[in-house]
């Protein structure tokens, strides 16, 4: 029985590699389809970030404007609450992907390191465990090409998403903020206005942490982020209102 449990894993996560490739070689679409899919919603942080046109690389713009802080990076965040640790894990998964898309892989090492030490703490399943410790060692060997490593890195998303569901709903949807919200501010600080539309999915947040009696502060910025994606024109300051409220946002959840 364990060995059919085992191969039953295997050829699930075989299967979401290859939408992951798939995934990976889309082109740019327009704002209002990076959300749902099949009539829910959906979350990929690969496929946005993939989306965002900047001059400036996603890792630059990471380390410009990074909450985490170095603190968490270095020696975790075990002594935040459960539920803030599933939004900074959405955060720390977000970044990686920025660094590793501009080739800053000592950077993302380091994010990888602490999402690793944390399923420690959070005690995963094995098979998440053992994913994110394959995702690292890849990383560090030098033999992959960011492409690759891109795509696999891409898995953790649905992966992390079916654990944070299995814990309870409010743990999926503090996930996927703290991801959601990262690409958000690379979106904002790369002046990309357009894709700032993100309608549905300010709605589906806003929808969820009302009903979570999310803290007046995030509700707030939710609402004023929701205004300015409405507008029939987004200029560059109000990209940079965004950004300062994806950052007092992320303050409240983490």
């Amino acid at each position: 029985m364990r060995k059919i449990m085992i191969l039953i894993k295997i050829i699930s996560l075989l299967l979401i590699f290859s939408v992951a490739i798939a995934f990976s070689q889309e082109t740019r679409v327009n704002p209002k389809d990076l959300k749902l899919k099949g009539g829910s919603e959906y979350f990929n942080s690969y496929i946005f970030q993939s989306n965002i046109r900047s001059g400036k690389s996603l890792g630059t713009l990471a380390e410009e404007h990074s909450t985490l802080g170095k603190n968490a990076i270095s020696f975790g965040f075990a002594a935040k609450s459960e539920e803030a640790r599933f939004f900074i894990m959405g955060g720390l998964y977000s970044e990686t992907i920025a660094y590793l898309k501009s080739g800053k892989r000592e950077l993302a090492l380091k994010r990888l390191e602490s999402i690793e030490k944390e399923f420690i703490n959070l005690n995963v399943p094995s098979s998440l465990y053992n994913y994110i410790t394959k995702m690292r060692q890849m990383m560090e060997s030098q033999k992959y090409s960011t492409e690759v490593l891109g795509e696999f890195l891409s898995l953790f998303q649905p992966f992390y998403e079916e654990y944070a569901k299995s814990k309870s709903e409010d743990k999926l949807i503090l996930f996927r903020a703290g991801s959601w919200l990262v690409d958000m501010s690379l979106t904002a600080a790369a002046g990309d206005n357009e894709l700032l539309r993100q309608i549905e999915t300010l709605d589906y947040f806003n929808r969820e942490m009302k009903r979570m009696d999310a803290p007046k502060g995030v509700m707030d910025g939710l609402e004023e982020i929701t205004k300015i994606a409405e507008k029939k024109e987004i200029t560059d300051r109000d990209a940079d209102r965004v950004l300062n409220l994806v950052k007092k946002i992320q303050t409240i959840l983490g």
